[in-house]
């Protein structure tokens, strides 16, 4: 059984992060390139510039993300995500962090701080359904 999925994929970079940096480790650990992500140029709290890349993948991309995302993931980082899945759950979809310096280095492991932020949305028609619609997408 084929899930349909969408990810959106969000990183916010400040004006000391190096930008070619970022796209090169998406290329290198997720196959995606520079040119499908939408870049923003925005200005922070003291006038600081800030970039926002951003990248919304359907259908074939999305599943071959979710795919090659949970097999670059630790099984201890695989494991945490599949058994706490309902914590990670919302209203929007499954919502993921990744450490953004470490994908850097081509290590890809779970971080709630300067992260990278993933969603992951799969149709739920019957909310208690849901732990099980992601635990299905993640395993397929």
């Amino acid at each position: 059984m084929s899930l349909r999925a969408e990810v959106k994929i969000d990183v916010i970079l400040h004006s000391t992060e190096d930008v070619d940096k970022i796209f090169q480790s998406f290329l290198n650990n997720f196959n995606l390139e520079q040119k499908k992500f939408k870049i923003q140029n925005l200005t922070g709290h003291f006038d600081n510039p800030i970039t926002l890349l951003s990248i919304n993948l359907q259908k074939q991309y999305a599943q071959s993300f979710i795919t090659k995302f949970c097999h670059v993931l630790s099984k201890t980082d695989f494991d945490q995500i599949y058994d706490n899945i309902e914590e990670n759950i919302s209203n929007s979809g499954l919502r993921l962090k990744i450490s953004k310096q470490r994908m850097v280095e081509g290590k890809i492991i779970l971080e709630n701080k300067d992260a990278v932020k993933i969603n992951i949305s799969s149709p739920v028609y019957v909310k208690k359904d849901s732990k099980k619609i992601y635990q299905q997408l993640l395993k397929q």
